[in-house]
Parts: structure tokens; sequence; C-alpha cells
């Protein structure tokens, strides 16, 4: 199965760990945003003005790798913490697969909100491994 990872980069660790056992479970990752590929803005987001940072080509390059990585997805897996937070794109990256109809899936705590009503939540990486070949 394809899947998609969401999270934020301060969750960058678990997310790989659990990239590496979905892997190790026959699962292919279809963007690795959170690896060293050239594609990171972390440190123009908070450099730049709005005007620039959208303006610059890595920008848009992020937008449409991880746009099309969501729907070449089987399936959506948001990698919250176990304390909840906010999360900006992860939210977008959510709205694009439940729009493109794809199974969502959440391990770790995520605020309540309505909007995550149609998530699967997973208790553990087990559970998670379990529910995505259910």
């Amino acid at each position: 199965m394809k899947i998609y990872l969401a999270s934020n980069f301060d969750l960058s660790e678990t997310v790989e760990f659990i990239s590496k056992n979905l892997e190790s479970e026959g699962h292919t990752i279809t963007v690795k945003w959170w690896s060293k590929d050239g594609f990171d803005m972390r440190d123009k987001k908070m450099n730049q003005n709005s005007n620039a940072f959208y303006e610059d080509k890595i920008c848009r390059m992020i937008f449409e790798r991880d746009f099309e990585g969501i729907l070449e997805a089987d399936a959506f897996v948001f990698v919250a913490d176990f304390i909840p937070r906010k999360y900006n794109g992860a939210n977008v990256e959510y709205g694009i697969a439940i729009g493109a109809n794809k199974p969502c899936f959440s391990i770790g705590k995520l605020e309540n909100s309505a909007l995550y009503y149609p998530i699967i939540k997973c208790e553990s990486l087990n559970d998670l491994i379990t529910k995505l070949i259910s």
C-alpha cells in the first residue's frame, strides 16, 4: 500500500520511525518530506516576508510534490504528538486527502475537532499496521 505521512517537522524522528516500520511491512511512503532533499524552507519561513516566501520556486515545488504524494497514496496517516497541538501544513494535507476520498488514519493525540471525525484513530503503531490492512 502507498502511504502519505503528515505531521510537523518537530516530530520528524517519530515520522521516520513510523516510516521505517511501515516500509518493513511492505508499504511504500509516497513522499519523505522530513528528509534532507533540498526542499527545506523552514529557515526561509522564519526569515522572509510572505511575498518572498511564496514567490520562491522551492515553495511551489514542495506544494506540488506533497499534493501529488497525497493523491498517489492509497491511505493518509496523520502522525500527531501525544500532547495535542496545532498542525498547520498537516491539516491542509488532511483536507486534500479527505477531498480525494482517501482513508485517513491518525496515531497520537489530535486536538478535539469535528473535522477529525472521519479519521480512523490508532492507539499504537501495531494498531495502525493492523487497521491499514483491514
